[in-house]
């Protein structure tokens, strides 16, 4: 039922255990979100980018003018749509319309105040979410893994090349003419920086609460990765919850929200427009990708890390 209080009673951290998906951007967490967000004991949300900011306040505010002489209404279209379908019922403009007005009303809120609003709509199903925002700093792992100390997180990787050259294509497509300085040393120094940032946090959880799992063994080999990730979920592994899991097309977040609303995306465009499963292919050769032309240092951390991650 829709909450009208404006003021949060003071909340339960104990109370969920959310699953966070940790990823560098562009590392199939879109898709592999919304198949795991398919298993009828879970529920997967799109970005909400909750914990990139201390309020829902600063996190609306945050919207960078550039998207904003764009059309877009928000810095987390995801939030938006998630508040409009599951507390107006609907993602049409009037649903979207009160959801930015819901939360504009509840700007001194944090985020967990309203993730714990969205956990309590979905009980007894564990939600899972998958903002690159959460591991883009320890300060937001902190606030992150402070707000639910039971949570559990799933390491999702991609191999640094493919990674790279995803991240390259996608800022083109995003911004014709966008150029990337330092391409592809910058790409894959931030690689490093981020699957470093999570091993570290990981390194601070018990066993259980931590899986890390390769992007690419999921889309290549999905009924066994998914069985895998239901087990270590403690969630059912029968061929009915798996095969609900072979279709992140049916997620409510599987595609665009209306064009004129400024609140089109929440996971990443290339899969709103085509989400079905799809095989991706095996990750490339450790190889000096195309460009490379000093920081010897860096590629032998990348090497390091890479193979660390089961990558050769």
């Amino acid at each position: 039922m829709l909450s009208t209080e404006l003021e949060c009673a003071p909340r339960n951290p104990g109370r969920f255990a959310p699953v966070f998906l940790l990823a560098t951007p562009r590392a199939y967490s879109s898709v592999i979100t919304a198949m795991i967000g398919q298993h009828p004991e879970m529920v997967g949300f799109p970005e909400l980018k909750l914990f990139a900011y201390p309020t829902i306040g600063e996190l609306g505010a945050s919207l960078p003018q550039y998207w904003r002489s764009r059309g877009a209404t928000h810095r987390s279209p995801g939030l938006v749509r998630t508040v409009a379908q599951f507390a107006f019922g609907r993602q049409e403009m009037a649903s979207l319309t009160q959801a930015q007005a819901w939360l504009r009303q509840r700007e001194r809120w944090s985020g967990a105040d309203v993730l714990d609003f969205l956990l309590a709509f979905h009980e007894p199903r564990t939600g899972i979410e998958k903002s690159p925002e959460n591991v883009e700093s320890d300060e937001t792992l902190t606030r992150l893994s402070s707000a639910y100390p039971r949570a559990k997180y799933l390491h999702l990787t991609r191999h640094p090349i493919s990674t790279q050259k995803s991240m390259q294509d996608h800022l083109l497509r995003m911004v014709p003419g966008y150029k990337m300085a330092g391409q592809p040393m910058s790409g894959i120094s931030g690689w490093v920086a981020t699957q470093q940032r999570i091993l570290n946090f990981a390194a601070s959880l018990p066993p259980d609460r931590f899986f890390r799992i390769k992007g690419e063994d999921v889309l290549c080999n999905p009924r066994s990765a998914l069985t895998n990730i239901a087990t270590w979920l403690g969630i059912r592994t029968d061929e009915e919850a798996i095969a609900a899991m072979m279709h992140p097309e049916e997620s409510p977040f599987a595609c665009e929200g209306p064009r004129d609303s400024g609140v089109i995306g929440g996971y990443d465009p290339e899969f709103l427009r085509s989400p079905s499963l799809r095989l991706v292919q095996s990750p490339p050769a450790l190889a000096l990708p195309a460009g490379w032309i000093s920081n010897a240092s860096l590629w032998r951390r990348t090497v390091d890390l890479a193979n660390r991650l089961g990558y050769v």
